[in-house]
């Protein structure tokens, strides 16, 4: 709700109790015989009137009504009771509003006291009387003060709800995202990793079959069977790897290495040190990068030795995968949307390291660095 909505129906019923008791408390034979006066007071009841039937928003209409009440009400304050009652609600009115700027509400305030004081003076009233007037007069403004600074505060309460609900959202949202972006990655991993071995083993058994060796084509199809369980496992798990505890950063590479080595491929491993990523993040992201390295040489440059090296330089872990181009562009090569690369870069930055890819020397090397315990 904002600070300048429009009165409800129990405001509204206010405002017609405090006229009621304004035009009856001020209603008399002798008000009458002044026409001066009478004009004046039946000013305030008409601007008092006005602020009760007032349309919604209508700012600039309930500005004229508080200039009637102000100017109607103070200058008759010495005749009548009801008066003196509008130009004090008329003070807390116009500091307590927040649909007028505080100029105005700060003027209107002065005018009615100012007003007040001159209906009092030439009515030849005591001074303790103008002193007694004067200090309602503070007394009711700084109420309407206090509410406006209440209904300030409440706005500004309002607001940081507002905005904090709107956070927390895009923070869900931000959090949903990179949580499927992550599953997307390691789906990526797996799938390839498990189709590209299936491709290269289906080819080879098939090449097998041509040449009349039965045998080791069936060894070939057992491979693929082996390999496609395995990917079917890895998928099941993909998506709560990151959540079970005691990931086993070594048994995961030493696993993806001999599926290398089933699937018809060449692995040369230099462990230099014991593999220990700072955390499970950096441990899964190691070895997905690892994974998505070796599907990308078993792709691109099959039947080529592959050298997977890992060091450590006391701060941080090292993972280097190398292998020979091909001398031509393989088939298989040519399936991929470059997907790879770019996830594994991802997930690598994501767990606070670099990746590095290109050719070095006649070979394509593959860069992982990341933080060590």
């Amino acid at each position: 709700m904002s600070i300048v909505d429009p009165p409800t129906s129990l405001s509204r019923l206010l405002r017609l109790v405090g006229l009621v008791s304004v035009v009856s408390s001020s209603a008399s034979v002798e008000l009458f015989h002044h026409r001066c006066v009478a004009a004046l007071v039946v000013l305030s009841w008409l601007g008092w009137a006005g602020w009760v039937v007032m349309p919604a928003r209508e700012w600039r209409l309930e500005r004229i009504c508080l200039c009637a009440m102000a100017i109607g009400g103070g200058l008759t304050v010495a005749q009548s009771l009801g008066s003196g009652i509008t130009a004090l609600a008329t003070v807390f009115i116009a500091l307590g509003l927040l649909s007028s700027p505080l100029w105005f509400g700060l003027m209107i305030a002065a005018s009615t006291s100012v007003f007040m004081c001159v209906s009092v003076l030439v009515a030849g009233a005591r001074p303790k009387a103008l002193l007694g007037l004067l200090v309602g007069v503070v007394v009711v403004g700084m109420a309407g003060w206090s509410r406006r600074q209440a209904r300030i505060g409440a706005e500004r309460n309002r607001v940081l709800v507002e905005q904090n609900r709107i956070i927390r959202a895009e923070r869900d949202r931000a959090a949903a995202l990179a949580e499927r972006g992550r599953i997307a990655r390691d789906m990526h991993d797996v799938l390839a990793h498990t189709l590209g071995g299936l491709v290269l083993q289906l080819d080879a058994a098939d090449a097998l079959l041509e040449a009349g060796e039965v045998g080791q084509a069936a060894e070939r199809v057992k491979a693929s069977h082996r390999l496609a369980v395995s990917g079917l496992a890895d998928a099941r798990d993909v998506v709560s790897t990151l959540r079970s505890g005691g990931f086993d950063t070594a048994a995961e590479l030493r696993r993806m290495v001999d599926e290398h080595r089933a699937a018809g491929g060449q692995v040369a491993e230099r462990f230099d040190v014991a593999v220990d990523p700072a955390n499970e993040q950096a441990a899964v992201a190691l070895t997905r990068a690892v994974q998505e390295a070796l599907t990308n040489a078993r792709k691109h440059a099959p039947g080529q030795p592959v050298t997977l090296t890992l060091r450590e330089d006391g701060r941080s872990i090292e993972a280097i995968v190398s292998n020979p181009l091909a001398a031509q562009l393989m088939p298989l090569g040519c399936s991929g949307s470059g997907a790879g690369l770019l996830g594994m870069r991802e997930r690598i930055e994501a767990a606070g390291g670099t990746l590095a890819a290109g050719k070095e020397g006649g070979r394509w090397t593959v860069r992982i660095l990341l933080p060590g315990r």
